[in-house]
């Protein structure tokens, strides 16, 4: 996922990495309060006051003072000069107070801190009568514990979670590695940049994706079910042509003298068989079309010339010219379909004839071939462009190729009139329209 932009992906990083530095942030300053906690002085002033009170009510009454607990130890100053003490004090008196008028006003006694040769200390100043201070000292005890195992408790908290913070980070990126090269085919399939967020681009790529598939289960659907058209359509015919051959044979076995006829008419059938598998091929696998400029008189002069010889009592005439854009080969197929089916109406009928009219209608030229034959029946009018519609020697799939060809060159093929006359219609862009 290098240099891709993903910023949602990145913001989930962030994100995380954000959450687990308050994390760390949380633990480390809840550890710092633990070990202050642990290293701060125990104070135990209540010995200390019990002390100074008992020894000031001593005192006061002109007895003796009591003897101090444990470690405690006192001093009675006059004036800033030492009276008398109980155990090692200091030489001056400690005064927390400003002045003397600061220390009548307070009229009570207080607690301090302070150090003597290096030792901490908190005292009890107690005011007496007249200027005498009573001070009580006793040591600062530590609470339990080591400072060097605190101080490496807080120390290997911040490793691990330092540690679980960044395996978090690489194990999160190597997550989301897979998306990154998600997004990159996802960019490549739309065909287009990413705007907005990434999940919502993910998302637009999958539906595209969903129609683009459901598109193609359609096509081919429907290519499916025309190919069992086809082959359907196929097999009847096959069967029937197989059926008349079988007759032939049969008949020339029971007819020696006449072998001769029925192996004529036994040929012709095999032509007309050829003719529908060629038909046949050229509509079920039709290829990629070239689009060049195309003259129509010539081409209407060859095929008037080629039906001639198979329909010599038809006469077709052509009127106009011009030219168009489209495939040669599938031009050439497409009216010689039209043209085809045109004299063979024509033919059943006395005053036979069929006649081509090129004009030119804006971008298009139409193409009219006109014949007066019996028409087209009412009951295949609907599908008279679907294959094997047609009970025609050629198996009825003329028209649905002209109409297939015609429409890949970007035409069109039409019934305009089905009978008195009957008009087929071919339309084509003309030389210079695209």
């Amino acid at each position: 996922m290098t240099g891709l932009p993903v910023r949602r992906f990145r913001e989930v990083r962030a994100l995380f990495l954000a959450v687990m530095v308050f994390l760390v942030l949380g633990l480390f300053l809840a550890l710092l309060g633990v070990y202050l906690a642990a290293a701060a002085p125990a104070e135990e002033p209540d010995t200390l006051w019990a002390t100074a009170a008992a020894v000031a009510a001593g005192l006061q009454q002109g007895g003796a003072p009591v003897a101090p607990f444990g470690q405690i130890r006192l001093a009675l100053f006059s004036g800033g000069r030492k009276l008398w003490t109980v155990g090692t004090t200091p030489p001056v008196a400690y005064w927390p107070f400003a002045n003397k008028q600061a220390w009548e006003e307070a009229g009570r006694p207080t607690l301090v801190r302070g150090e003597w040769a290096g030792e901490p200390l908190q005292v009890v100043v107690w005011p007496l009568d007249g200027d005498r201070v009573l001070q009580v000292f006793g040591p600062v005890k530590k609470r339990a514990g080591s400072p060097s195992w605190l101080r490496l408790t807080v120390a290997l908290a911040l490793v691990l979670g330092l540690a679980g913070g960044g395996l978090a980070y690489v194990l999160v990126g190597r997550v989301l590695a897979p998306y990154g090269e998600l997004m990159e085919e996802a960019r490549k399939f739309a065909g287009r940049q990413q705007q907005g967020a990434e999940d919502r681009f993910l998302v637009s790529a999958f539906r595209q994706a969903v129609r683009r598939v459901e598109q193609q289960e359609r096509q081919l659907s429907a290519r499916a079910q025309e190919l069992a058209e086809l082959a359907a359509g196929l097999a009847h015919e096959l069967r029937n042509n197989l059926a008349v051959m079988d007759g032939y044979l049969r008949l020339a076995k029971e007819n020696p003298t006449e072998v001769g006829r029925y192996l004529h008419a036994l040929g012709q059938e095999l032509q007309v068989q050829r003719e529908f598998l060629e038909r046949f091929l050229a509509f079920a696998r039709p290829q990629a079309l070239q689009v060049l400029p195309v003259a129509l008189g010539p081409l209407l002069a060859q095929l008037q010339g080629r039906l001639a010889s198979c329909f010599p009592q038809v006469p077709v005439a052509v009127e106009g010219d011009a030219r168009v854009l489209g495939d040669p080969t599938a031009l050439r197929v497409v009216l010689e379909n039209l043209l085809r089916n045109a004299c063979e109406a024509a033919a059943q009928t006395p005053q036979g004839g069929v006649q081509v009219r090129v004009t030119s209608q804006g971008s298009q030229v139409e193409v009219q071939v006109v014949d007066h034959g019996p028409g087209v029946a009412p009951e295949v009018r609907e599908s008279l462009f679907e294959p094997f519609v047609s009970q025609k020697p050629a198996g009825g799939i003329g028209l649905a190729l002209a109409r297939r060809l015609a429409r890949d060159m970007g035409g069109e093929v039409e019934l305009v009139s089905p009978a008195n006359p009957t008009v087929f219609s071919l339309r084509l862009p003309q030389e210079g329209s695209w």
